[in-house]
């Protein structure tokens, strides 16, 4: 091959160069575009208004779509444990399926207000000032069954408890008292109509927690308190918090069967809430002690004798002795109604307390 001409080579080096040049330029224009478009994007974040800083954070974070409580929904109820997005739900507390997501559009803003639901004593459910009416009685018998159990009932359960022995009809019939359930609460609220007051949770079907402030949730969280309270000052709380909700045997205007254990078991609880009760009060305040201890027999049981039995103590103790008497008797008298009389055991204490 032929040796290359001097200047073809002295072109190739100045092309060679040129395109050097043309990268350097690029690579430095192209940084210092960078570095204008980050100061500008940073003094831009920098001015935002609070406002804008509001609508940034809302748009960012997920909705909030937990309840708040005022001092008094919060006295005696446990707290629950934080629910990380990554954690594997239990059976019982998983998020709702997708069906379900509407209502939560429809969730009560923070501030609004429950409907108030009440089971220990006759049922009611008030939203605001007004009693809801629900229209199909197979809707107020599935409210009042699910109203006891904060995690739901299975559907062969709720028919076997509510409608045993009708099959395919029970199931219909469940399905009906939901449908008038979700119509009696939208009436009553004035929700949109997708909004669902009753929820399929796994294979239960539940009251929405977010609607509803039912007295027999918050019974059962103080007992559990009064039972893990570290200090006394919580257990007096969540121990008065018990006495004031019982308002009388559970679901008393009703009489079926399942009810029983349950009316049983609230009752025995509220006994025993009282009796703590009045201990602790007794220590410093004799008075208050007797005055949970009146409204025991009078709200809880008038026929249990470990009530008047405390009672009768803490007014010996006072030196009320003419009291004591007056407790004696009414006692017996109301052991009457249910031709019964005071035992062995008591009437031995009677004597005692007399000296």
């Amino acid at each position: 091959m032929g040796r290359a001409d001097p200047v073809d080579r002295q072109s190739v080096g100045v092309n060679v160069g040129s395109a050097l040049l043309f990268g350097v330029m690029v690579m430095f224009g192209s940084a210092l575009l960078a570095r204008r478009l980050r100061s500008a994007s940073h003094s831009r974040s920098v001015s935002l208004s609070p406002s804008e800083a509001g609508a940034v954070a809302v748009q960012r974070s997920p909705v909030d779509l937990t309840p708040t409580y005022s001092e008094a929904d919060l006295e005696g109820a446990s707290p629950s444990p934080p629910v990380h997005q990554d954690a594997t739900p239990t059976p019982d507390i998983v998020a709702d399926p997708p069906e379900e997501a509407a209502q939560n559009a429809s969730a009560p803003s923070r501030g609004s207000s429950k409907a108030k639901v009440q089971v220990l004593g006759p049922l009611r459910v008030v939203v605001g000032a007004e009693e809801v009416s629900f229209r199909r009685t197979e809707g107020r018998d599935l409210f009042a069954l699910l109203a006891t159990s904060r995690d739901g009932e299975s559907p062969e359960t709720v028919i076997d408890r509510l409608w045993p022995d009708e099959g395919e009809r029970g199931i219909r019939r469940l399905e009906s008292a939901i449908r008038d359930i979700n119509a009696s609460m939208r009436q009553a609220t004035g929700l949109a109509a997708e909004v669902k007051f009753v929820l399929k949770t796994g294979q239960r079907r539940r009251l929405a927690p977010v609607y509803f402030d039912v007295d027999w949730w918050r019974f059962e969280d103080s007992y559990v308190k009064s039972n893990t309270a570290e200090n006394e000052a919580d257990r007096l709380s969540a121990l008065r918090q018990m006495v004031t909700l019982y308002q009388g045997p559970l679901l008393t205007d009703r009489d079926d069967l399942w009810c029983l254990p349950l009316r049983q078991a609230a009752a025995d609880q509220a006994v025993n809430a009282a009796l703590r009760l009045a201990d602790l009060e007794s220590r410093n305040d004799p008075y208050r002690a007797l005055d949970v201890l009146t409204l025991a027999v009078d709200r809880i049981d008038p026929y249990n004798e470990l009530l008047w039995c405390q009672m009768m103590t803490i007014q010996s103790e006072a030196g009320r002795l003419p009291a004591v008497r007056r407790t004696f008797q009414q006692m017996s008298e109301r052991l009457a109604e249910i031709d019964a009389q005071p035992s062995r055991q008591v009437r031995q204490t009677y004597q005692r307390l007399l000296g």
